[in-house]
């Protein structure tokens, strides 16, 4: 009678107190009330990242906010739950897996969930890009990647590109993990695309470089676009001064992921100088009108654009 008493109670503790069902009810509390730390502490490692960010759960839509256990089966080392879990106000019919770890407290099997607890959803970005934003928070990316595998309880989440002055990443993309769902979520994909405010910036910046190079007193100033018609040494000409006679028109081609450059064309200066025709300090004035094209690779890191005008 003891011998089957004791059989019994192993059993009871084994299998309804420390057992597959215990687990995913423990997991499920945690989702219901919110706390996603607890939830993420049941589910196994994962190379995926992993939000840490309280706001990403806080501000998820369709959130698990009840749940029953409705039976389990064990076989193998193996385990399914099953449960009716409440999202999104629908009560649906949910299996979870878990497996036998090989790890025993003290008597009893250490049950593990499987990884469809939660999905994975993968985020393609262009490369460099350092962090996301998911539910408002910041998540940072591993160096030099252009995708990542992102570790999402389940609920709804909003995924856009990190905040930038001169590119824009639309208004991002919603996913939702359900526990039962089969496979994952559809990928999302960022994409970024120059904002209006790029164009004046790259344009104020072109004409402070314009204006330095026609502030000097040179026939060809070094690395800048004016350059009058001379054909001697610079002991042949005097009191040279240049004024800009027709702006350039400004254009920013390519995209943030090809590439984008600046093309400034279409502008003309004036050179005003004397030029000693002979060679024995006979002046005559000159009067130049030269075209101004000029151009840049366009850097886009941080708030200030990077460039570097060349001729």
């Amino acid at each position: 009678m003891l011998a089957a008493a004791a059989a019994l109670g192993y059993r009871f503790v084994s299998e309804d107190v420390l057992g597959p069902k215990a687990k995913v009810e423990d997991y499920l509390a945690a989702l219901a009330s919110g706390d996603h730390s607890a939830a993420h502490s049941l589910l196994p490692a994962v190379e995926a990242l992993v939000p840490q960010e309280e706001a990403v759960y806080r501000e998820a839509g369709h959130r698990i906010t009840g749940f029953s256990i409705l039976g389990q089966e064990i076989r193998d080392g193996r385990a399914v739950v099953q449960a009716a879990v409440v999202q999104n106000g629908e009560t649906k019919p949910v299996e979870f897996r878990l497996r036998d770890t090989g790890i025993r407290a003290w008597i009893f099997t250490v049950w593990q969930l499987e990884p469809t607890a939660a999905r994975t959803v993968q985020v393609d970005v262009p490369a460099g890009t350092e962090t996301i934003l998911i539910n408002g928070a910041e998540l940072a990316l591993p160096p030099d990647t252009s995708h990542a595998e992102v570790l999402l309880l389940p609920g709804s989440y909003l995924i856009q590109g990190p905040p930038q002055r001169y590119l824009s990443y639309g208004p991002g993309q919603t996913v939702t993990v359900e526990p039962g769902m089969a496979g994952g979520p559809e990928g999302v994909r960022l994409r970024p695309a120059v904002t209006g405010e790029l164009a004046p910036e790259v344009q104020l910046q072109a004409e402070a470089y314009l204006s330095d190079c026609l502030a000097g007193h040179e026939a060809a100033p070094a690395a800048c676009p004016n350059a009058a018609y001379t054909a001697f040494g610079p002991e042949r000409y005097r009191n040279l001064e240049w004024s800009l006679e027709k702006a350039p028109q400004y254009r920013i081609v390519g995209t943030p992921e090809t590439g984008l450059a600046v093309y400034a064309t279409g502008g003309k200066a004036r050179a005003v100088y004397q030029e000693d025709v002979s060679g024995a300090g006979r002046w005559e004035n000159r009067i130049d009108l030269v075209s101004i094209s000029f151009g840049s690779e366009l850097e886009l890191a941080g708030d200030t654009p990077g460039l570097d005008f060349r001729p």
